[in-house]
């Protein structure tokens, strides 16, 4: 029995370290199934290799702690007690849905284990039957939850390592049914994510040019009192693409999208018949999606005629950024181990924001390529900035604290630019509309607990407070002169304008302002 229960202690331990994978993985709502390319068995198996291996070590090393004398023992169990307790402040952090405290704890996180083991000396010296008490309590906990991955986690990690769910395809490309005709109206809308209204348009910090968006806010119109539609991309953008407020998402096996509305307690699938781009291609429209995050080309699939997504990081936390279903099963199992994050640039050989430079650079070409094709009369781009974490130099900070979200400003401000002229170049521009916006302004909250957090956005941020409006520009044809809506407004009159656009209804400033409603309209308030 003591040796079962050894052995039951290190698949414990392995099963705490590795609980931030497994929760997003094999937890009911499956969100990095939603997110990640399909199928996701490279990492499954990975994560399977990394618990086997880590439980045999582990469980070993609790086989030669116990040949020793009991003194002996408790003194080997002060660093099993402090590592343990860093596993659970981790675990325990990163489960927080509430962001600043999430943060909060997280920034603690490191000095938990520290604090554990003056405890645990000075019990074990001053107080030694307690200490024996608390070493005896710890090795039951581990145990169970050894039970615990032994009877739960690893029946549904060995049956997702098999999985038949086809692989996807990240891209496609289908003939349009109708070719573009000069004089017809053509739409391009540029998702800048997390872009926030107040840095980018009204109170810019010194050094961060933006010309690009500041000669589109010369010739559009402009929203300063905008609301968004929630506070995460993977609810606001099915909500804009719907027309309808969306207050939770999920995911299931296969990979597919469940909302849920405020109005409503059960769970749907998500209907991509009901969204702008089925209305397009009822119309006659070619429709095209170049987008980050979001696995567009699965969710959209029958009403695009050319689509590229692609998201190549992890949203399992620091410890395993580098785990995706991109890479093989030994490289999510080296990249899932202890200490993988502190020497992955050994074979790496690349920032640990590389994939977030690659994912800038692939949308931008595709949405480039998309804008070049006057028969995708319905363009949506999604782009991966100013998003966090810093890609881009902000010129005001010396060093390498210099990238942050400022700096990724200037990065959608070159993306804006590129994107701008290869519509200006391009045979439908004088027929074009192109609409800016973000899906969410810059999340401060989010971020501020986060270590790569400067002093110059602490600054521009006026040490911390959550500007909460996101961006809206709409330039019409021979559109050359602002015009400012000061009224709050909720960020779903996008969806209206798509609609209203495709039917033929507006065609001027003029046309879209008469409908806008004088108020802001009663929204989901549960973000």
């Amino acid at each position: 029995m003591t040796k079962t229960r050894v052995w039951l202690q290190g698949a414990g331990l392995a099963m705490l370290y590795l609980l931030p994978p497994f929760a997003e993985f094999l937890s009911p709502a499956r969100r990095n199934f939603y997110h990640q390319l399909l199928p996701v068995t490279t990492l499954t198996r990975g994560m399977l290799i990394d618990v086997l291996l880590l439980g045999l070590l582990a469980g070993a090393g609790f086989v030669v702690l116990n040949c020793f004398t009991p003194r002996v023992r408790n003194f080997l169990w002060l660093p099993v007690l402090s590592a343990a307790s860093w596993i659970v402040a981790r675990d325990i952090s990163t489960s927080l849905s509430n962001p600043m405290m999430r943060g909060h704890l997280l920034a603690l996180t490191p000095y938990v284990p520290l604090a554990v083991l003056v405890l645990a000396i000075s019990l074990l010296l001053l107080a030694p039957r307690i200490y024996s008490y608390c070493v005896r309590g710890a090795a039951v906990i581990l145990a169970a939850a050894g039970i615990a991955l032994v009877l739960v986690i690893l029946p549904q990690l060995v049956i997702a390592c098999f999985s038949r769910v086809p692989r996807e395809q990240s891209s496609f490309a289908r003939p349009v049914n109708q070719s573009w005709k000069p004089g017809e109206l053509r739409v391009v809308w540029i998702l800048f994510d997390e872009l926030s209204y107040r840095q980018a348009l009204e109170h810019r910090q010194p050094g961060i040019d933006l010309p690009a968006f500041t000669k589109l806010a010369a010739q559009s119109v402009t929203f300063s009192q905008l609301h968004p539609v929630g506070y995460e991309t993977e609810r606001i953008i099915p909500s804009l693409l719907l027309g309808r407020p969306v207050a939770d998402v999920s995911g299931d096996a296969n990979g597919n999208l469940l909302l849920r509305y405020a109005s409503d307690k059960t769970w749907e699938h998500f209907d991509q018949d009901a969204t702008m781009f089925a209305a397009a291609k009822g119309q006659g429209w070619g429709t095209g999606i170049a987008g980050w995050y979001n696995p567009y080309c699965r969710i959209l699939n029958r009403v695009l005629d050319h689509c590229y997504w692609t998201f190549n990081q992890s949203v399992a936390g620091e410890l395993f950024s580098r785990l995706s279903s991109r890479q093989s099963t030994w490289q999510n199992a080296r990249d899932g181990l202890p200490l993988a994050a502190r020497f992955q640039r050994l074979w790496h050989h690349s920032p640990p924001n590389q994939a977030l430079h690659a994912d800038y650079r692939n949308l931008l070409n595709a949405g480039q390529a998309l804008i070049q094709d006057p028969d995708i009369r319905l363009a949506f781009i999604h782009m991966p900035v100013p998003h966090p974490p810093g890609l881009f130099r902000n010129p005001s900070v010396p060093g390498e604290e210099g990238f942050d979200y400022l700096g990724n400003l200037l990065l959608a401000d070159q993306a804006l630019a590129k994107f701008l002229a290869s519509i200006a170049t391009g045979p439908a521009a004088a027929n074009t509309v192109v609409i800016v916006s973000s899906d969410h302004s810059w999340r401060v909250p989010l971020w501020r607990g986060e270590a790569n957090w400067t002093q110059a956005e602490e600054r521009a941020t006026d040490g911390g407070v959550f500007d909460q409006r996101p961006v809206l520009m709409v330039r019409f044809p021979g559109q050359n002169t602002p015009e400012q809506v000061d009224r709050p407004q909720s960020e779903m009159i996008v969806h209206d304008l798509l609609l209203d656009l495709i039917a033929g209804r507006i065609r001027t400033p003029q046309d879209w302002l008469a409908t806008l409603p004088g108020r802001m309209p009663a929204m989901n308030q549960a973000d």
